[in-house]
């Protein structure tokens, strides 16, 4: 289904991306559902031809338990509130869809990615979580693969305003890190960033960092005023160009790569590969695309740096300027984090070490006039996200 874009800005409940085959009655089972998520590292975009507003470009990305969104949605006795107009949005998106007419799901915001437009995919994080507890809440009337292309097909962020919506760029990489766990990987040439498949990433560490963006940004971001993000109108007009100018220059060699190297690994279930084949990636996808973006020559050092310290992988997160690298142990990974520290500690701070991979988790709070219909849809819920 393509989407159409009557107007860049809209308010929340306007819009609504709803595919018939998702259409079912359904009603809350639940008093509240508490969802526990975590970031998203998104380290390849496979086709910068594809990044428009919506799904589209594919990439390769894994979770981080660095840093979590927590959210808990509720069955209240006041009118439904929400914390920001993304989530009042998804709520009405999710209630029509299901045909729930009562004005009484509350969502409240427990804790949030502290660092924004970092990279670590606050937004998509909290998007699915709203989603994804409310089909808990609601006995789970939809499935893993359809809550994925509920929160893709709807991918919103909100205006500075605070009060207005626009759609985002997407490529489906966070989400189905956040329900289906592992190193995931979403192709672009099945319809729009369909999901593919993910890589069992168990045992996996990372470490993650926080750039400062005032010592990092370089020459092309600065051209859009000072202490800019990569994010909004600015992430859409270096699409639009820098982006574009990347995928001339290094998208053929990126597409042969990815066709001859990295999907054969994929398929394979080879995360060692995988990693490995990680470094030859940054040569022509999203570290090479965020030189200049960010400082060319850090970037740069880092990449080198950190394969010389036994880094399995590292790189900067979707547009940065997050950074991480995987490590096969904690040792391995404190290690690694020591060493961030004393060399490029000018430039990152916020240096956390935790476990890839893992997925969000649901816990319920079930009703009690419900105890035997809410059992058994608990189990499935719980199913779904452990």
């Amino acid at each position: 289904m393509s989407k159409e874009y009557n107007e860049r800005i809209f308010r929340p409940g306007k819009q609504l991306h709803i595919r018939d085959s998702w259409k079912r009655n359904a009603a809350p089972l639940y008093l509240r559902s508490t969802v526990n998520i975590p970031g998203r590292l998104h380290f390849g975009v496979l086709d910068f031809t594809k990044m428009a507003p919506g799904l589209g470009g594919g990439g390769l990305g894994i979770s981080t338990d660095t840093v979590r969104n927590q959210i808990s949605v509720k069955i209240s006795s006041k009118p439904g509130s929400c914390t920001k107009p993304s989530c009042e949005h998804l709520v009405k998106l999710f209630c029509k869809i299901v045909g729930y007419n009562a004005d009484n799901i509350a969502v409240d915001q427990g804790e949030q990615i502290k660092h924004k437009h970092s990279g670590f995919g606050s937004n998509v994080s909290f998007n699915t979580a709203v989603i994804a507890g409310l089909n808990a809440l609601f006995g789970c009337p939809f499935s893993s693969d359809e809550v994925w292309d509920i929160v893709t097909q709807n991918y919103v962020e909100n205006t500075p305003d605070g009060e207005n919506l626009y759609f985002g760029l997407d490529t489906g990489v966070g989400e189905a890190c956040f329900i289906y766990g592992g190193l995931v990987w979403v192709d672009a040439r099945y319809g729009q960033g369909r999901y593919v498949g993910n890589v069992n990433s168990e045992n996996l560490w990372v470490v993650t960092a926080v750039g400062d963006r005032v010592k990092l940004t370089g020459d092309i971001l600065q051209q859009y005023g000072e202490d800019e993000t990569l994010s909004g109108d600015t992430e859409t007009a270096l699409v639009a160009s820098h982006f574009a100018e990347c995928e001339r220059k290094y998208g053929a060699d990126l597409k042969r790569f990815i066709k001859n190297k990295m999907t054969p690994a994929l398929l394979s279930n080879n995360l060692p590969l995988v990693l490995e084949l990680g470094w030859e990636m940054n040569q022509m996808s999203n570290m090479k695309v965020l030189e200049g973006i960010y400082k060319t020559e850090v970037l740069q050092h880092l990449n080198v740096y950190m394969q010389e310290k036994g880094a399995l992988y590292a790189g900067m997160s979707s547009a940065g300027p997050g950074f991480f690298m995987f490590a096969k142990d904690e040792s391995c990974a404190r290690e690694l984090g020591n060493c961030l520290e004393a060399d490029f500690g000018e430039y990152f701070s916020g240096i956390a070490v935790g476990k890839a991979g893992t997925k969000m988790s649901i816990d319920l709070e079930p009703s009690l006039n419900n105890h035997q219909i809410t059992r058994a849809a608990k189990s499935k819920a719980v199913a779904d996200y452990s």
